[in-house]
């Protein structure tokens, strides 16, 4: 069972993903109706999927077949390797079904939140991580559901979804810097990304900036 001191600090830390993720979840539905998605697929992809940055991807090549949306999502989706590597260190010999349901929402923010949480010595990561969890999914769908509701009468663009999401991924990232190590490998994140943006396709950018950062964070000696 889970600690409930545990699952309540993740249901409080998860809140503000839950606001965050719930306003582009918002955007996300806008877009799909707008796209010229069905209501359903598009809530049923939120449920699913649950992936901000794939589903993205898949509305603006939606016109171009399958082969390209494959290529695309696949691309992005290479960051959760050694996202899945470190998250399954840190839940350590928990069940196999506990372990899949944890995998089934491993994204960006949950992750964070949860080596943050590990770092600051969290006596239930399985418990915080579900509760974030909850928090991300809920958001995710309930910003869909209205998105798709008030369908394409409002621009997105206009109150700047983009980058509010940016902001809350870099104050993310700023939790996680505790030494000059830390610093090393944002400052390599960061170069990467600005490299992959100029000279590799869209599908890669993400993995490739990705793939240096956990490189360095495997190489440098930290603390």
């Amino acid at each position: 069972m889970f600690r409930e001191p545990s699952f309540r600090r993740g249901l409080r830390d998860g809140f503000t993903i839950f606001l965050a993720v719930g306003a582009f979840g918002v955007a996300f539905g806008m877009l799909a109706i707008e796209a010229g998605i069905a209501w359903w697929v598009a809530v049923l992809a939120s449920a699913l999927v649950v992936s901000g940055a794939a589903q993205f991807a898949w509305l603006g090549l939606v016109g171009a077949g399958v082969v390209p949306v494959l290529v695309t999502t696949t691309g992005l989706a290479l960051r959760h390797v050694p996202m899945s590597a470190r998250m399954a260190a840190l839940v350590g010999r928990a069940p196999l079904r506990t372990r899949l349901a944890l995998a089934w929402v491993l994204t960006d923010e949950t992750f964070g939140l949860t080596l943050s949480a590990a770092r600051r010595g969290e006596e239930d990561l399985v418990a915080y991580k579900a509760a974030v969890d909850l928090q991300l999914y809920s958001g995710w769908l309930a910003g869909t559901a209205i998105g798709v509701a008030i369908g394409s009468r409002f621009d997105p663009t206009a109150w700047g979804a983009e980058a509010f999401f940016g902001i809350l991924f870099v104050g993310l990232a700023a939790g996680l810097v505790r030494n000059r190590w830390d610093v090393a490998v944002a400052g390599l994140a960061v170069g990467a990304t600005f490299g992959a943006a100029a000279l590799l396709p869209e599908a890669w950018q993400i993995a490739a900036a990705a793939a240096v950062a956990a490189g360095a964070g495997m190489v440098l000696p930290g603390e």
